[in-house]
Order: C-alpha cells, then structure tokens, then sequence
C-alpha cells in the first residue's frame, strides 16, 4: 500500500482516494490514544514485574522492565492487556537462574519477537521449550526449572484477590479509593498514590466537538480499560464521548478481549446508522480487531449492506515511533498520526479528495 504525507507528522493511504467510502461513525481507543497512559499502565506493569520478582529475590529484574520492553509485547498482537504482559515478564523473569550469563534484557526481547496473537499461551509455550533445551541447566532456583509451578505461584489468569498478578497489578493501578470501589475489599500490599492519577487527557474539546457534529453524535470508544478507571480518567469527556453506549473489556469476559472483535461489533451494532467506520487505536492488536469485525459483521450482513471499518493509528505516544509506524504499514492501516487532535484536519483532506 503507498502512503502519502498530509502533514510532517501524519499519512494516509492513497487507497482512500479511489474509495467512495462516507465516514458514518468514529470508535477510539482510550490508552495511547485519548489517554497518556505512559506513568499508568506502563508504571503498573514495572511495579508489578518488580514486586513479584524482589519478594523472590531476583535482584537482576531490578529495573529491568522498560518502555521497550512493554512495546515489543504489544507489537506481537496477543497482548493488549497490562496484566497479561506483567505476567509475561514476571514468568520469563522467574525462570532464569542468577548464575545465568544470559542478559536478562536481550532474553525478555527475545521472549516478545516469539509471542503472538495467542499471548501469554505463546510465551509459556516458547518457556516450556526454551528450559527443555540444551539450555536445562539455566533454571530458576526454587522452581526446579518447572514453568507450571511457576505459573501455579502466579495463578494468573486468576482474580484479583487469589493471583498475585491480578491484584498487586491492580492495587498499584487503582490505589485504595477505586481499588475498593471496584472490588468491594482493602488493598493488601499497596496504600501509596494511585498510578491512575498520573494519566493525561490527550483529546481535548474542541476535537470531540468536531468529531460529534461531523459523526451526528455516532462516537464511541471500545477499551481494554474498565468503566470506572475510564470515567476517572475521562472526567467530564467522558459523557461527551458516549461513555454510556461504550465497551469497556475489563468488565467484559476475558475472552472477549483484543484483538476479539466482540467490543467494536457490539458498539458498531449500538450504532445502528453507522455503515462506515473510522477507529482509532495504537497497537497493532488494535488494527487485528477492526479488520476482524468488519469481516464478521459483512458475513452476517446481506450483500448491499456491507459494513467498511477503517484504520486510524495513533503512534505519537509509543516508546518507539519508526517502528510502530512500520507495523501499521505493513498492515495496511488507511490513516497514520501523531496526535488524535490532528485527526479534524485529516478528515478534512479526505472529504475534499484532496489526497
């Protein structure tokens, strides 16, 4: 697919130009595209790896897990989900030896490059034949180099309150206040200020104000976050993006998490006007939802009903530019920006034929 600048930050595909497609409606992401969640969920997944590593003394995972890291998990597809990755790199972690000569850091990269759509399954997967190669004398200490006692310890993907995982994750994220409010109990390992509270609102007034006049109100957001953490976070915005007709994952069913496209459909049907989607995301698990829901919804729908959803990617608040861009082309997404507050602009030039 060729690519053509519209601005030094954003491009769109010229395919659009030979498309008589009529945005209709618009669905976005939250984290990473409405949302700064870089000293949030980043900082949650870093707490919760270094939490669980130091209480089984793992002095080498100290500081260890950066913004690198976390991105290259994402970029596999299989996980959009923070907690999924604090397991990830917990399990890895574990399961290194301190006599090891590996680099902890060159190993959690390597570990990620081997992940996929099937996420954490994919990890403990490459684990498990990882520590039954010739590299069996490289196992943890106290775990006897068995990856399911390791996984027994974590029990994730176990609730919060029974795994580890799941509730220290949780705790650092929420804090006391919306840890209770959730969950009905006491945070047990964690009274310090919630990470929540570091979050930025990205998308500002008057880009909401453009994109509801434009869509006729069809704005929604499909989240891997829960209901409560968006309305914090969203504060007053929170309404005025249709908050209420939304989906949030986390109060979801696990299974229906990203890339299932169970949470787009589920809006795209709340829309009922809507036949020409735009959604907004900043990870490729993203890009793999939208294509999935489109194909789905066009194989229920009759032939002179089809549905069309394109892709926006937003990179501007990834740990790695060049690259994620890399990804969205190489998936073909139709839009690539910076900054969702640019997205007027660009549908702007669309409208006009312009590009």
């Amino acid at each position: 697919m060729k690519y053509k600048k519209i601005t030094k930050e954003d491009i769109i595909s010229e395919n659009i130009k030979n498309k008589e497609i009529y945005l209709t409606g618009i669905v976005m992401d939250i984290d990473g595209v409405l949302i700064d969640v870089n000293k949030s969920y980043n900082e949650a997944i870093r707490k919760t790896v270094h939490f669980i590593t130091s209480k089984l003394k793992k002095s080498y995972a100290r500081n260890l897990v950066n913004d690198e890291i976390i991105l290259r998990f994402r970029q596999s597809g299989g996980f959009n989900n923070d907690m999924d990755t604090s397991y990830a790199i917990s399990l890895a972690l574990l399961s290194l030896n301190t006599s090891d000569k590996i680099n902890p850091k060159k190993f959690l990269l390597k570990i990620a490059e081997n992940s996929n759509e099937k996420g954490i399954r994919s990890v403990e997967k490459f684990l498990k034949c990882y520590l039954n190669s010739d590299y069996s004398n490289k196992l943890a200490n106290g775990f006897n180099g068995n990856i399911d006692k390791i996984k027994k310890y974590l029990d994730y993907p176990g609730p919060v309150g029974k795994s580890i995982v799941s509730t220290i994750f949780d705790e650092f994220f929420y804090g006391q206040k919306l840890f209770k409010s959730r969950y009905g109990f006491e945070t047990n390992y964690y009274h310090g200020k919630p990470l929540i509270e570091n979050e930025k609102i990205i998308i500002t007034n008057k880009t909401i104000k453009y994109l509801s006049k434009k869509f006729d109100g069809r704005i929604c957001m499909v989240s891997g976050r829960s209901k409560i953490a968006a309305r914090f976070s969203l504060n007053n915005k929170f309404n005025l993006l249709n908050g209420h007709k939304s989906i949030f994952l986390e109060d979801e069913k696990r299974k229906y998490g990203k890339p299932n496209p169970y949470g787009l459909i589920k809006v795209i049907n709340r829309m009922t006007t809507a036949n020409a989607l735009l959604y907004c995301g900043d990870s490729f698990e993203d890009l793999i939802m939208a294509r999935a829901a489109e194909k789905e919804i066009n194989l229920k729908k009759k032939p002179n009903r089809k549905i069309n959803i394109l892709f926006c990617g937003v990179y501007g608040l990834s740990a790695n530019h060049r690259e994620l861009i890399k990804k969205f082309k190489e998936n073909n997404a139709e839009i690539i920006i910076k900054n969702i507050n640019n997205l007027p602009y660009i549908l702007n030039k669309v409208d006009e034929k312009e590009c």
